[in-house]
């Protein structure tokens, strides 16, 4: 059969069994309409294609993915690999899907932007069957359900291989961290190299950080020595662990720029996770110098990557918070220019123009007037088919959003209400009540009280006070 629908299965190369499990799951539960893809298999016909170039093959393989089968265990939590290819999946066009599956772990332990997804357990028969279900939907397939029985049966048959690895204890990492710092003071730099390579035998593959300090301090000197891909590996470690520790983080993500302008191409990915840490930082102590850090990143990271509509976003965002109104229509316009299908940037263009409108502070008000006219029609192109059945919180919310702009207020409410319905975390509620309090600060408009208070009466059943 041909395929119909095809699945990219992103994986640390080291649990490629569990990458192999999946893909011989999905296969035979679909009869080969299915077709699952990853980078290390080894058979013939898989894998990456030989004398080509890797990168080019696999954002190929990427762009023609319908969805991302992200793998997930407590060794291969957050990898950058994985990361990236989630991240470059998401951003082609946002319509691909991305399916994150979970291995010896909870799903609050995941603390990476891929736990913003549905979660899926690889160990749990009904969770595993839920996905290839739903799979097998989306391949317009309605198999009986004693299909899925045997290949289940060799699927969890396959993944008992894998156990994760015994946790490395804190302890052990600071005898290491207390050889690194006698050398350092004894004047034997040099040693260190060599002494890493000692530590990481001793402690086996994969390794797994527990300590960010040590991998800080041999960042720091095995850059200083010139071993880049070295340095770069201990960042990593650090950034792992540092992820919500915006002052940990900051320091760490600046010897990763340093290590990114070591190469003849600089890539735009340092620039934007650290001005993200400085805006999430100014935020929380309310820092406007912390703002403008963040700013400054965020504009090389546009500079560096024009098509990125999320960086671009997050920079409307910036100048929006420092007032600089302007320059934040401009920065959400462009977005929305690079990837017509960003609500986030649609949504908040709209909002900065009609407030603009509604305090008579913007000096074109025609130019304005026909934009507002073309991107209430884009609005409702793009959320139109969401409905108070939908399931999709940021879409329903952005719904909402549109219609409230539009003072379509009765049926904003309603939907601000399904938000509630299928919001599950505090976080996801943040971004919307804080336009909610930008335009109360700036204009007001119809049901904006009545708003804030369905998603407050939310927030605090969520986190109860």
């Amino acid at each position: 059969m041909m395929a119909r629908i095809k699945v990219l299965i992103s994986h640390y190369h080291e649990e490629r069994a569990l990458a192999d499990a999946w893909k011989e799951l999905l296969k035979s539960t679909s009869l080969g309409a299915i077709e699952a893809w990853y980078s290390s298999d080894s058979h013939a016909a898989g894998g990456m294609t030989i004398g080509i170039e890797w990168r080019d093959q696999l954002h190929e393989k990427l762009a023609e993915s319908n969805f991302i089968l992200a793998i997930q265990t407590p060794t291969s939590a957050g990898r950058p690999w994985v990361m990236w290819e989630c991240g470059v999946a998401s951003g082609i066009d946002k319509e691909r899907g991305i399916i994150p599956i979970i291995y010896s772990m909870k799903p609050g332990e995941l603390a990476n932007p891929i736990s913003s997804y549905q979660l899926y357990q690889g160990e749990d028969e009904n969770q595993v069957r839920q996905v290839c279900e739903r799979l097998t939907v989306a391949a317009d397939l309605h198999p009986e359900p004693h299909v899925y029985t045997e290949p289940l049966k060799r699927y969890f048959n396959a993944i008992k291989l894998y156990r994760p690895r015994k946790a490395i204890h804190p302890e052990q990492i600071e005898i290491w961290r207390d050889r690194f710092e006698k050398l350092i003071q004894s004047g034997r730099t040099n040693e260190i190299f060599a002494m890493r390579q000692q530590m990481y035998a001793s402690l086996g593959k994969p390794f797994n950080p527990v300590d960010p300090s040590v991998h800080e301090l041999l960042s720091k000197i095995l850059l200083d020595q010139g071993y880049f891909q070295a340095a770069s590996e201990e960042v990593d470690y650090a950034l792992k662990l540092l992820v919500a520790k915006y002052d940990d983080a900051i320091p760490v993500l600046e010897q990763a720029i340093k290590l990114n302008e070591q190469g003849s191409q600089p890539l735009s990915e340092p620039y934007r996770e650290l001005g993200l840490a400085y805006r999430r930082r100014g935020t929380k102590l309310g820092s406007e110098e912390d703002y403008r850090q963040a700013k400054a990143y965020m504009l090389e990271a546009t500079r560096l990557n024009r098509e990125d509509d999320d960086a671009w976003g997050i920079l409307g965002g910036l100048h929006k918070r420092l007032y600089e109104v302007r320059e934040a229509v401009k920065c959400y316009r462009t977005g929305l220019e690079v990837n017509p299908q960003s609500t986030y940037c649609l949504v908040n263009e709209m909002m900065l123009l009609i407030l603009c409108l509604k305090l008579g502070v913007h000096e074109t008000s025609i130019d304005d007037r026909m934009r507002l006219k073309a991107l209430s029609k884009q609005g409702e192109s793009l959320l139109g088919s969401v409905t108070l059945e939908s399931t999709n919180y940021w879409r329903v919310v952005n719904r909402a959003e549109v219609l409230l702009l539009l003072e379509k207020t009765e049926d904003a409410l309603k939907f601000y209400k399904r938000a509630a319905e299928i919001v599950d975390t505090p976080d996801k509620l943040k971004s919307a009540l804080d336009n909610l309090t930008y335009i109360q600060d700036h204009g007001d408009l119809p049901g904006t009280d009545k708003a804030m208070d369905i998603l407050w009466r939310k927030r605090e059943q969520i986190i109860p006070t």
